[in-house]
């Protein structure tokens, strides 16, 4: 008799934790953390970080094809609680063309991360605009636009924001040290 109801009891709650399994109580111990609150001075140093590390990508082949003259920017988001910012990065960057070539980049700092939003790279050939893990480029070689997503792109699309957006970011996302 001891065995025969010490079965129905492990039955009985097997039933009652697959049955909880999905349950509000134990979904708000998988949750993640809210986010935490990130002042504009951290906000900015953070940014500032990040455009640091944007210094060690190099664009090309050549040693010296890399980022320079990075500013950043960081604005906080009117009427959000708790307080949400917004950034942008601007680079010179430093490639073999006949002009100088810019790269601007939109970021927002949401639940305590810095996203890589979008931004645009322009040389004298060629603009790419990016909008999250997607980018388009117009050449002055061709009559169409290209379209495409990064994680698609070949080997030889040495754009910043690709190695920014893989690199410095989590596809798109601050990493956190």
């Amino acid at each position: 008799m001891g065995s025969v109801y010490r079965c129905w009891l492990c039955l009985l709650c097997l039933v009652l934790l697959g049955f909880c399994w999905g349950s509000a109580g134990l979904a708000a111990q998988e949750s993640p953390e809210p986010a935490q609150w990130v002042s504009l001075a951290e906000a900015r140093q953070r940014l500032e970080a990040i455009a640091e590390a944007m210094h060690s990508i190099r664009l090309c082949n050549r040693s010296n094809c890399r980022y320079r003259d990075i500013s950043v920017e960081v604005r906080p988001i009117a009427g959000v609680e708790p307080p949400q910012y917004e950034g942008k990065i601007e680079a010179t960057l430093d490639r073999p063309s006949g002009s100088l070539d810019k790269a601007r980049y939109r970021l927002e700092l949401r639940g305590g991360r810095w996203q890589l939003l979008g931004g645009e790279e322009v040389s004298d050939v060629s603009s790419f605009f990016f909008e999250g893990d997607t980018y388009e480029v117009f050449s002055a070689y061709g009559t169409r636009s290209r379209k495409a997503r990064l994680a698609d792109a070949s080997s030889n699309l040495r754009v910043g924001y690709r190695e920014l957006y893989y690199r410095v970011f989590d596809q798109g996302q601050e990493r956190l040290r």
